[in-house]
């Protein structure tokens, strides 16, 4: 299998800080992230995914203590080496960093024959909140609203 990438993800192109709270909810296939920064400049925005291919969630403190010790073949979320972190040369960008977006048909794989006949530009959206942890995939381009604080 391929190495899949992950670059950092700017949804409302500035700086993020690191583990907001965030609330979802997921109407049939439609997913709608509710965002509120909690440290440096506060940031509320929504993040709403059209349609959505596939969403894993996980417990923050659980994954944050037990990914490094997991490799590939044993969780669909990306590991550190997954993230590319090496040419970012932004600066509002630093670590950790909350939001990442995957190249072009990284997961696609987990889908099978018939995904690859379903799908043709699958993406993965990596997000780090302070209690979950978020794996979307999705061909949509997710609609991004600032909210007021």
């Amino acid at each position: 299998m391929v190495s899949t990438r992950y670059q950092p993800w700017f949804p409302l192109e500035r700086s993020l800080s690191p583990y907001p709270l965030i609330n979802c909810q997921l109407n049939n296939l439609s997913l709608t992230l509710s965002w509120q920064g909690q440290s440096g400049t506060p940031l509320a925005m929504e993040i709403y995914f059209p349609t959505i291919a596939g969403l894993q969630i996980i417990d923050e403190s659980s994954y944050q203590t037990y990914c490094h010790q997991l490799n590939n073949n044993e969780t669909a979320f990306p590991l550190e080496q997954e993230l590319n972190i090496d040419f970012i040369k932004r600066d509002d960008f630093s670590l950790p960093w909350p939001a990442w977006k995957s190249v072009k048909n990284a997961r696609l794989h987990c889908y099978g024959q018939l995904g690859e006949h379903i799908y043709q530009n699958l993406y993965s959206y990596y997000i780090i909140g302070q209690e979950t942890v978020y794996l979307i995939d999705t061909e949509c381009e997710p609609v991004i609203t600032q909210l007021l604080i």
